[in-house]
């Protein structure tokens, strides 16, 4: 009985966090099994399982018969890789130099960073769209890339990573005769865990953006996914409800992919952020 009740918060807590995982992949698991039912028993959560697996809504996305989904998928892929790409370079040597370097208007510099970030995207679509127009390059990625490479949140949480790396250890590489170019290259695998973590959570929010997507991509061969599957909801052909699941299901893939590879580097950094 006495090792029944100090194993009872055990059991509880194992329990509880059972329950909380359940509740939170309910709607995946529904989403997924969902993408192979008809319309009909779709709406009916359970059962969950189907009582045959149909493929076709998944054959129908990727033979493009509703909308050039592999081609929008591939250019989600593209302006997600090379935006995090942009973003995490830029962030790294940005905050890079703001710990390590005083020159002159840092501060209204760091508090320009600061203000990107206060500032909501909301407000900067339409000067976007017009410098975008300007340089000729609306409804390409790129119109969709430059903005995003820009993380204001990145210059800060790169700043506040720096600060906390020893100036002892640049010295040693710069008593052996590295420039600042190699210091900083030799100071990056110091900090790998929270480059790796910047960018995965960089590449889920350009992932999942809507917003610039929407406002500067217009034809349909050169969308990203979201905005594709939002399209199809939206118009007047009567789209069946699996379908929507199963585009949703395969648009969860790269972002679920990324996260389980970088996962122990994300939770390293994490770690080392809350004990500073």
């Amino acid at each position: 009985m006495l090792r029944f009740r100090k194993r009872l918060p055990l059991f509880s807590a194992t329990l509880l966090l059972a329950l909380l995982c359940w509740i939170f992949a309910f709607p995946f698991l529904w989403m997924f099994f969902a993408s192979f039912k008809p319309d009909a028993a779709i709406l009916i959560p359970f059962p969950m399982f189907p009582e045959h697996f149909d493929f076709s809504y998944y054959r129908d996305l990727l033979t493009g018969k509703w909308i050039p989904y592999p081609r929008q998928f591939l250019n989600s892929l593209f302006i997600s890789a090379v935006e995090t790409a942009l973003a995490t370079a830029f962030a790294c040597s940005a905050g890079y130099v703001f710990a390590k370097f005083d020159f002159r208007f840092k501060k209204i510099l760091f508090i320009l960073a600061v203000l990107v970030v206060l500032i909501p995207r909301q407000v900067l679509v339409l000067p976007l769209f017009i410098w975008m127009n300007k340089l000729s390059l609306l409804d390409t990625p790129w119109s969709v890339i430059l903005p995003g490479a820009a993380s204001g949140i990145g210059i800060l949480y790169f700043t506040a990573i720096f600060r906390r790396m020893p100036d002892a250890l640049l010295d040693m590489a710069r008593c052996e005769g590295a420039n600042e170019y190699r210091v900083f290259f030799a100071a990056l695998p110091l900090v790998k865990p929270a480059v790796i973590a910047f960018a995965l959570i960089q590449f889920v929010l350009c992932w999942q953006d809507h917003l610039i997507p929407l406002v500067m991509l217009s034809t349909g061969s050169r969308l990203t996914v979201s905005i594709g599957l939002s399209s199809l909801n939206a118009g007047n052909t009567r789209v069946p409800y699996g379908l929507l699941l199963a585009g949703c299901t395969l648009t969860l893939l790269p972002t679920a992919l990324f996260f389980a590879l970088a996962y122990r580097h994300f939770r390293t950094a994490l770690g080392r952020l809350t004990e500073a």
